[in-house]
């Protein structure tokens, strides 16, 4: 290697540990700032109570004031107040996290947002939650953070989210942004399966109709086949909307069904409880749709999971079919930090190179989108090629071409775990 290019590889993995350093530094000053923000409102509370004649107006000034002070909108404003707040009464172990720099106050938020449909008073459960979702998120993305605190949420409290689950429901509408430059943002709230599903749906006409007009060389659309696969998506659904017309491109596109991954545990698919199922990568999902979806899915597969909440194995026994099947059970994304790329548009990658004698095997095997793939594909310079090993358990440690480790462990199913008889280790998932 030039010893130039090893001042570079040298000099970069600096840099990012400089910021990361930056970031830690920066989460304590949050935490001191969270602090001092808990403090207003205790103040407020010390002066008046929810509730007391006066206490909306006392609020409303004390955000009017933090508002001003930090020119930040009001909503922002109070959002900061009641993180801070519900910090320093409530989730010790976050505010701990935050101040020692594990955690960025991104993840400190979406940790004390997920923590409001925990019962209200009940310290014991909310220490319970602190101790799954903590370490985790000290380790994740905010996004991946996110997923796991609704789940663990959902597991400790699914009456709770049940019930917000329900207004939820009610709340379900279409908006209308305009983003200047004659263009405008339309945005439907709803469902999260049958948002998700819907998007599928759109994402794979798209991909169905630029394949099949780089295949042909011909354009298989009158706007031709130079457009991108977001503007495919874009137009697919305005064409339903304004003209209620699915014949387009029909010989293409009717074979296309949507596809969602939903678990469900064994027992709620019967109907014998109502807990909730889970959309996976993205949280919760109601109980009555999951049942809903597997009576109507294409297929559905058992899988079992051990003591810890992870896939072990299924029922299906050809290995080829089988294995996929599991690594997209057990990874739910792909396997490179952070990324939120579903699995069942990954591909599935030997972690050790099959071509030096990688074995085939799920110890070998993990799912990867196309760009983190591209990390470690032979045919990269050495200079650039990112490396991973994968140990017994799962997790994947990338190392990058200066030699720096990342570990991404495979996402535990919180939610499943058996609790009263060995039938309740088995979920359920549907292709809907």
């Amino acid at each position: 290697m030039e010893p130039a290019l090893d001042h570079t590889l040298r000099r970069s993995a600096a840099l990012v540990e400089e910021c990361a350093q930056i970031d830690r530094e920066i989460s304590r000053l949050q935490a001191r700032k969270a602090e001092r923000l808990a403090e207003r409102v205790r103040l407020l509370l010390d002066e008046i109570r929810p509730g007391q004649d006066g206490f909306e107006q006392a609020e409303r000034s004390m955000i009017s004031e933090l508002s001003a002070g930090l020119r930040i909108t009001a909503y922002a404003a109070a959002k900061q107040l009641a993180n801070a707040h519900t910090l320093q009464e409530r989730l010790p172990g976050t505010r701990e996290a935050l101040a020692a720099g594990a955690l960025t106050l991104a993840h400190a938020d979406v940790i004390v947002e997920a923590a409001r449909d925990l019962p209200a008073g009940d310290d014991a459960v909310a220490a319970a939650y602190e101790t799954a979702v903590v370490p985790y998120a000290s380790a994740e993305t905010r996004a991946r953070t996110k997923a796991f605190a609704e789940s663990v949420v959902a597991a400790l409290a699914p009456a709770t989210v049940q019930e917000q689950h329900d207004r939820a429901q009610d709340q379900r509408l279409v908006t209308v942004t305009d983003e200047g430059r004659g263009q405008a943002s339309l945005h439907v709230t709803g469902p999260a399966v049958l948002i998700h599903s819907a998007y599928d749906l759109v994402t794979q006409e798209g991909h169905a109709i630029l394949r099949a007009a780089k295949q042909d060389g011909a354009d298989p659309d009158p706007l031709g086949d130079a457009r991108t696969l977001d503007q495919v998506r874009c137009d697919r659904i305005l064409l339903r909307l304004l003209t209620g017309r699915v014949d387009h491109d029909a010989d293409i596109l009717e074979s296309i069904r949507p596809t969602v991954q939903v678990t469900v545990s064994a027992a709620t698919l019967a109907g014998i409880d109502d807990r909730l199922a889970e959309l996976d990568a993205h949280g919760p999902a109601d109980a009555d749709l999951a049942r809903d979806l597997a009576a109507s899915a294409a297929s559905w597969r058992r899988l079992h999971l051990d003591d810890a909440g992870m896939i072990t194995r299924t029922t299906a026994y050809q290995p080829t079919a089988a294995m996929r099947r599991h690594l997209r059970a057990r990874d739910r994304t792909c396997r490179f930090p952070g990324c939120r790329r579903p699995a069942r548009r990954c591909e599935i990658d030997h972690t050790y190179d099959h071509a030096r004698g990688g074995p085939t095997a799920i110890t070998n095997l993990a799912c990867l989108c196309a760009t983190h793939h591209a990390l470690k594909h032979p045919d990269v310079d050495a200079r650039w090629r990112w490396t991973a090993r994968q140990r017994r358990d799962g997790t994947i440690v990338w190392t990058t071409p200066a030699g720096v480790e990342y570990s991404d462990a495979p996402p535990p199913r919180v939610m499943f775990v058996a609790q009263d008889t060995p039938e309740e280790d088995s979920a359920r998932t549907a292709a809907a």
